[in-house]
């Protein structure tokens, strides 16, 4: 099976084709799936957008979110991810203004 790391940084990823409907898992538990995938060329990485539960019940906070350690599981394989909360391409939506610095 082809290596699927960087040999650079075992943190970033080659482009790993992502379709949709991938486990969301938090802290090795799932808490969610990715609705929608594709490619994102304006950052040069796949990116999901997803549904995320809590495992216990309770409601989905920031801090929620943004603790802990992610991974998809892609056809049996854990890919470590990175939640973003705002848009990694342009987080405070300056381009659509106009401002493209």
């Amino acid at each position: 099976m082809e290596d699927l790391y960087n040999s650079a940084d075992d943190f970033h990823f080659r482009h790993v084709p992502l379709h949709g409907l991938e486990a969301i898992w938090k802290d090795d538990k799932v808490v969610g799936f990715l609705r929608r995938a594709d490619y994102g060329f304006s950052i040069g990485k796949s990116i999901g957008y997803g549904y995320v539960t809590h495992p216990e019940g309770k409601p989905v906070t920031n801090d929620f979110m943004k603790s802990g350690t992610y991974f998809l599981e892609h056809m049996g394989i854990m890919l470590p991810a990175k939640i973003y909360t705002q848009s990694p391409f342009d987080p405070k939506n300056q381009r659509v203004k106009g401002v493209y610095l």
